[in-house]
C-alpha cells in the first residue's frame, strides 16, 4: 500500500507539473494551433465541413467556421451538388488562399462577402463562391477546379494569386504537408500523396507543440546570403528553383483559363500584391546591386493572364492610392505586423473588384443606377475600441490599493495608494508593452525571444532561491516517500508561490516581472 501510494505522488506531482506548465504556455500564446484542415489525396489537404475554429493574433480575433463542403461559405445540404441555378442567377467562383478564405478578418469585412452584399443589395442575383483556404498555391487552385468546378457551373472564375504562389507552385511540399507537383511542362507529378501521421495526443498538447518554436520556411542561398524562398521571385535574377516555378506558374494560368474554357466560363485575374510592394507604392524596390524589386512577382501574374487570355483585375493602383492616404486617416490597408489585409483593405478591394467587374462586363449590369449600392467606407478596425486594460487597472488598484492601506495602517492611504498605482504600473508596462515589442518581431522571432525572457527570468529566480531549492526538493521528496499524494498539490502551489514571493521580495528591479506572471 506505501509504494502505491509512494507512486501516486510522484504521478499526481507531475500531472501537476504538466498541467502547469501547459496551462502556462496556453496563457501567453503558446497552445497549439487549432486546424480546421484535413488530408486530401489529390489536393494535399481540404477544409474540414462544418468545422470551426478561432484564429488570434495580435491584430486579429477571427472565428472561422466552414460549411458542409469545408468551404468558408454557407452551402447547406445538397444545393451546390445539383448544380442547378435559378433564372438570371450568375454564379462567379473565387479561387485563392488565406487573402480569399479570409483567414484575419471576420467575413463581414472581408471582400468577398462584401461584394456580394452590394449587389445583392441591389438586386442583382449574383452570387459569390469562395472556394479560398489558408496555404493553397495556384497548382492547388487549379486541381480543385478540376475537381469541382462543374458541380457549381460558374459563369465567371477569378484567381487571387499572391507572391507566394510562385515558390510553392515548384514544390512538392508545404512546410511538412504534401502537396501536389507540375513539372515545367504542365504535367502533374503522378506519384500519390502520402497522408502525414496524425499527431498524438502529446503532440496536440502545449508542450509537445514547443518543437513549432523552431519551424521556419524554406530558404535559398543566394550570392552567400539565406533569403526566405517565398521572396526569391523578387529577386531579379532569381536563383534556378525559383526560375523553374515561374514557369510552372505561368503553365498553371494558361491551365486555368483552358479549364474555364472548357466550363463555358469566363476567366479573370486579380493578382494581390504584397505589403513590401504597395508600401513602396506600387514601384519596384532596387536594394543592393539592383538585385531585389517588390514589383516582380505582381507583373509576373499579369504578364502570365495577358498570355492566357484572361482579363486582368488592376487591384494595385486601388491599394496605392489608399495607403498614399494612410499618413492623413491614420489608417493602412494592411496589418501592420501581419501580411494580410486587414477589414479597411478588404473594403478597398471589394471597391475595386465591383468597379472592374463591371468595367470588363464580366457580371450583369445594374438596371436601375439609382439602385447602387457600391462597397462603403470600412468598419472600424479591431483595437478601435476604447481599450479594457484602464478598467482593470483601476479595478486591481483600488482592490489592491484599499487592502494594502488597511492592512498597514501606519501607512497613509495616500501612500498605499500610490505605492500600489506604482506597481502595478510597472506590471501592466511589461505585460503590455512587451506584448507590442515581441508582436513587432517576426513571428518565429517573437516566441523565441519570449521563450528567452521567461528561461532567463526562471534561471534567475532559481539563482536568488539558492540552498532553498534543496529545501523544497527534500519538503517533495518526504511528502512523496510518506505517500502523502492528496497534499501534493496544496504543497506544490504554497511552494511555488512563496518561493516567487521571496525573490520577488529580495530583488526590487525583477519582482515587476515576477508579479506580471501571476
Amino acid at each position: 500500500m506505501k509504494l502505491f501510494n509512494v507512486l501516486m505522488a510522484l504521478l499526481v506531482s507531475a500531472a501537476l507539473f504538466f498541467g502547469l506548465f501547459e496551462g502556462g504556455l496556453r496563457l501567453i500564446g503558446f497552445g497549439p494551433p487549432e486546424v480546421n484542415t484535413e488530408f486530401d489525396a489529390t489536393l494535399g489537404w481540404r477544409g474540414i465541413p462544418n468545422s470551426r475554429i478561432v484564429n488570434s493574433g495580435p491584430e486579429f480575433d477571427v472565428e472561422i467556421e466552414l460549411d458542409d463542403l469545408g468551404l468558408r461559405d454557407d452551402f447547406r445540404g445538397e444545393e451546390p451538388l445539383a448544380g442547378v441555378l435559378g433564372a438570371g442567377k450568375t454564379r462567379v467562383l473565387f479561387l485563392g488562399d488565406s487573402f480569399v478564405g479570409g483567414y484575419t478578418v471576420r467575413r463581414d469585412h472581408l471582400f468577398v462577402d462584401v461584394l456580394e452584399r452590394a449587389w445583392k443589395n441591389e438586386g442583382r442575383d449574383i452570387e459569390i463562391v469562395n472556394a479560398g483556404l489558408q496555404g493553397y498555391s495556384t497548382d492547388q487552385q487549379l486541381l480543385w477546379l478540376r475537381e469541382h468546378g462543374a458541380k457549381f457551373r460558374p459563369d465567371l472564375v477569378v484567381l487571387f494569386p499572391f507572391e507566394n504562389d510562385i515558390w510553392w507552385n515548384g514544390s512538392g511540399d508545404y512546410v511538412g504537408e504534401p502537396k501536389p507537383r507540375f513539372d515545367v511542362e504542365g504535367e502533374l507529378d503522378p506519384s500519390p500523396l502520402t497522408e502525414p501521421s496524425p499527431r498524438t495526443w502529446f503532440g496536440r498538447t502545449a508542450v509537445g507543440s514547443l518543437g513549432r518554436l523552431f519551424d521556419s520556411l524554406p530558404t535559398v542561398d543566394v550570392g552567400g546570403a539565406e533569403v526566405n524562398a517565398e521572396f526569391t521571385p523578387r529577386i531579379v535574377e532569381p536563383p534556378a528553383e525559383t526560375a523553374a516555378a515561374e514557369l510552372v506558374t505561368r503553365q498553371l494560368v494558361a491551365a486555368l483559363a483552358d479549364e474555364c474554357r472548357a466550363l463555358d466560363a469566363k476567366f479573370a485575374v486579380a493578382p494581390i500584391p504584397s505589403k513590401a510592394h504597395v508600401r513602396r507604392l506600387g514601384a519596384g524596390d532596387p536594394t543592393e546591386m539592383g538585385k531585389m524589386d517588390a514589383a516582380r512577382p505582381h507583373a509576373l501574374f499579369v504578364d502570365a493572364a495577358k498570355a492566357a487570355g484572361a482579363e486582368r483585375v488592376n487591384l494595385l493602383d486601388a491599394l496605392v492610392a489608399a495607403e498614399k492616404a494612410r499618413q492623413e486617416r491614420g489608417r493602412s490597408v494592411y496589418y501592420d505586423r501581419d501580411f494580410h489585409l486587414n477589414p479597411h483593405g478588404n473594403q478597398v478591394v471589394a471597391r475595386t473588384l465591383y468597379d472592374a467587374l463591371d468595367r470588363l462586363s464580366l457580371v450583369p449590369f445594374l438596371v436601375d443606377a439609382d439602385a447602387t449600392q457600391r462597397p462603403g467606407t470600412a468598419p472600424a478596425r479591431k483595437g478601435a475600441s476604447f481599450p479594457a486594460w484602464p478598467f482593470w487597472f483601476l479595478g486591481l488598484l483600488a482592490f489592491l490599493g484599499t487592502l494594502y492601506a488597511s492592512t498597514y495602517e501606519d501607512e497613509s492611504p495616500r501612500s498605499a495608494y500610490l505605492k500600489v498605482g506604482g506597481l502595478l504600473a510597472l506590471v501592466f508596462t511589461i505585460a503590455l508593452g512587451g506584448s507590442a515589442l515581441l508582436g513587432a518581431l517576426p513571428p518565429v522571432a517573437g516566441r523565441i525571444a519570449l521563450a528567452a525572457v521567461l528561461i532567463g527570468l526562471f534561471t534567475f529566480i532559481a539563482y536568488k532561491l539558492g540552498d532553498r531549492i534543496g529545501t523544497i526538493g527534500e519538503l517533495l521528496r518526504c511528502f512523496a516517500l510518506r505517500g502523502h499524494w492528496y497534499l501534493m498539490p496544496l504543497l506544490m502551489v504554497l511552494l511555488t508561490v512563496g518561493s516567487l514571493l521571496v525573490v520577488a521580495a529580495s530583488s526590487p528591479l525583477v519582482a515587476p516581472f515576477i508579479y506580471t506572471l501571476f
